[in-house]
């Protein structure tokens, strides 16, 4: 059983699937590594709403990249069962209901999954502060610590291709208006699995603009 955050005060007495994911972290990944060689797991959550403060994850959904490949074999698809659900705009949108999660995992399983799954991989997302921040209160949760991964955010990397001066208007940066532009499916929006696969998709049209800009290096990449 997974003990509360405040039952949690020396590394000795985190779970092991959180030592484990620590251990990643010991030697750090240089910024001079060249982006194909950097691993980076895009991910997306769906929520009960947009309060990091309150709200919960209710699916998790990541895939992995790397040289440029996506192996779609290589992902998650987690839901997590939670003790209250109540009908609202985001159930609305993404269609998980109460009777959907009732046999999902507990939020220290997903916790686990999650982190054995990304270890120390550069995080990627559309507005991944957010999925962040809620990870983040996730896994304060479970066992009173933060995630240790770098991130990476579509969106800036999305105004970085952008060429200088140029015109945009409210909702050009937006996933949908995207996949527009790139031309990227849509068919599974808004469940967290397929968000993350539509925005790795994206990022990998993006990686290939701004190669040609002179990024080739993880640094060049995470420069704001």
């Amino acid at each position: 059983m997974f003990k509360t955050w405040f039952q949690k005060k020396n590394k000795e007495d985190l779970p092991s699937f959180w030592r484990d994911y620590d251990a990643h972290f010991d030697k750090k990944l240089s910024k001079n590594t060249p982006v194909e060689a950097v691993e980076f797991v895009i991910f997306d959550t769906e929520t009960t709403g947009l309060d990091i403060r309150k709200d919960k994850i209710l699916s998790l959904g990541a895939v992995r990249l790397k040289n440029n490949r996506l192996n779609v074999g290589d992902s998650l698809d987690l839901l997590i069962a939670q003790a209250v659900q109540k009908p609202g705009k985001s159930a609305e949108i993404h269609g998980i209901l109460s009777t959907h999660i009732q046999n999902g995992l507990s939020e220290g399983e997903a916790l686990e999954q999650f982190v054995t799954f990304c270890k120390d991989a550069v995080l990627v997302g559309h507005h991944v502060a957010f999925d962040v921040a809620m990870l983040d209160q996730l896994a304060r949760k479970v066992v009173g610590r933060r995630l240790k991964n770098r991130t990476l955010d579509t969106l800036d990397l999305a105004k970085r291709v952008n060429p200088p001066g140029a015109f945009v208007r409210p909702g050009d940066y937006g996933l949908d208006r995207l996949c527009q532009l790139y031309q990227l499916p849509t068919s599974d929006r808004h469940t967290a699995a397929g968000d993350a696969y539509i925005t790795a998709l994206l990022l990998m049209k993006l990686l290939v603009r701004l190669r040609k800009r002179g990024v080739h290096t993880l640094g060049q990449l995470l420069r704001r």
